[in-house]
């Protein structure tokens, strides 16, 4: 796994950016590889649950680091709201 933190006006990769995402409101949506161990994410999903967040899936934390153009494995990334 990356460090590698991946941004852009319209999307957060990596745990990291994405729980700064969730804790700042900016969160629209959020996509999750299937194959991550899911108690990683505990407090990112608690985080989605309270504001409402849609979560979708990635087969792979491989297929989702391609999905954002990025050419190593990515467990997590969200979109952000429009306008940040």
């Amino acid at each position: 796994m990356s460090n590698e933190k991946v941004h852009s006006n319209q999307y957060v990769v990596g745990l990291k950016e994405t729980l700064k995402a969730l804790k700042d409101h900016q969160a629209a949506s959020l996509v999750i590889a299937k194959d991550v161990q899911i108690h990683l994410l505990t407090d990112v999903l608690l985080l989605a649950q309270e504001q409402h967040v849609p979560i979708a899936f990635s087969e792979s934390r491989l297929e989702l680091g391609n999905q954002f153009g990025i050419q190593v494995k990515a467990m997590i990334a969200a979109y952000l709201k429009d306008g940040l």
